[in-house]
């Protein structure tokens, strides 16, 4: 036996923020996607035709509509925030690159390539690629073959 879906409706205050939101059209697609979506549950469309009419899942209508009835309009149309990759490279790495960098040259060597300085923070415990140690480089503006970056020395 199926259950019988209560119907959806918005505050007179969420109906009006919600359009005034459409209207401007100057956030997100993501947030607008979500307001469409409550709008569309607001006019008794199912979620299987909003699915269709806006390309999103079936399963994301499902949440935004649990997500409105526990949080409201504004935690339902907004984004949670999203922490990301920790940074690799951090401020101390980047410090021990420029060190090595601005250093002598190790025996044999005329002056310090990428790769030459990533074996030396490997062997400090720092394991980074290359292209992290060109970049960290370029950031604090040191070309490992310009004589006047003071890399080289005189």
């Amino acid at each position: 036996m199926s259950r019988i879906a209560t119907p959806f409706v918005l505050s007179e205050a969420d109906l009006t923020t919600l359009n005034q939101l459409l209207s401007k059209g100057k956030d997100s697609i993501r947030k607008m996607n979500r307001a469409r979506v409550l709008q569309f549950l607001h006019q008794g469309q199912s979620p299987e035709q909003i699915s269709d009419l806006l390309g999103v899942s079936v399963a994301t209508v499902y949440n935004l509509r649990k997500r409105y009835n526990q949080q409201g309009l504004q935690g339902s149309v907004t984004e949670k925030a999203r922490p990301g990759q920790p940074r690799k490279v951090t401020q101390q790495v980047e410090a021990q690159i420029t060190q090595l960098a601005c250093s002598a040259a190790p025996d044999g060597r005329t002056r310090w390539t990428v790769q030459l300085i990533n074996q030396q923070l490997i062997k400090l415990n720092i394991h980074i690629d290359d292209e992290s140690v060109r970049l960290a480089l370029k950031k604090v503006n040191l070309s490992l073959g310009l004589k006047s970056s003071g890399v080289l020395g005189k």
